[in-house]
């Protein structure tokens, strides 16, 4: 129960973006690590084995993921920190890919199609979690209230940390959940939301070139949209 309610918050659906697999791969090609999946820790972990064990210095991350468990996407982003990784996307980082990869990046490549997709971070949940223990049966509702509250606690402040770390405002977790955004979610049916290159520099995320610019955002299916949201009117 406890893993399917993280699932829900932190994974984004892309079940309708081109061919999928279950499993994450992660592999190497001369100064850049593919990674191609929902985050996890054994793919963390076979990223940094190539760093340490790699014939080559490794100088760029490719990321493809549709996000994960919230630590595991802040295990990843403090890999990036740490080892000065640069970040390219191609085709999209969603959720905690965005939230805690593409944010601890100092340097950033993206095709001009890429969805850099933001879903909510540690705050903001409270509705979603009492939403989900009530609907548990009776029985297992107070458990799995005393296991969250724990997770929470311990996941709240590791965030704070982290984006204090890493230097970017942690607002970028939750710009979209604001009441100025409510009337948009309820016109049509979104998945999160996405910054412009100038509302990510104003959070601190900067150093993005864009290949054959300019970036134009993409739907990446029917079912699996952004909207925009605005930094200080930009």
């Amino acid at each position: 129960m406890f893993k399917k309610l993280w699932s829900f918050i932190l994974i984004i659906p892309i079940s309708c973006v081109s061919a999928q697999t279950n499993e994450t791969t992660v592999s190497s090609s001369e100064q850049t690590v593919i990674y191609r999946g929902k985050l996890s820790p054994s793919a963390n972990q076979k990223l940094l084995s190539i760093l340490k064990n790699g014939e080559s210095k490794i100088v760029w991350l490719s990321i493809t993921s549709e996000g994960g468990e919230i630590n595991h996407g802040m295990d990843l982003g403090d890999i990036v920190h740490d080892y000065d990784l640069k970040l390219e996307v191609n085709d999209y980082c969603l959720s905690s890919c965005a939230n805690y990869v593409f944010s601890a990046a100092k340097h950033h490549r993206i095709s001009n199609h890429a969805v850099i997709g933001f879903h909510g971070g540690t705050t903001g949940m409270e509705k979603e979690i009492t939403s989900f223990i009530t609907a548990l049966p009776e029985k297992e509702q107070e458990s799995t209230k005393q296991n969250l509250e724990r997770y929470m606690k311990s996941a709240v402040i590791r965030e704070r940390e982290f984006f204090e770390k890493i230097g970017v405002d942690q607002q970028i977790t939750t710009l979209g959940q604001s009441s100025e955004y409510k009337a948009i979610g309820g016109k049509e049916e979104f998945t999160g939301w996405y910054y412009s290159l100038e509302g990510l520099a104003k959070l601190g995320v900067s150093n993005v070139e864009v290949v054959d610019p300019p970036w134009v955002y993409q739907h990446l299916s029917d079912k699996t949209k952004f909207f925009k949201v605005r930094v200080d009117g930009i």
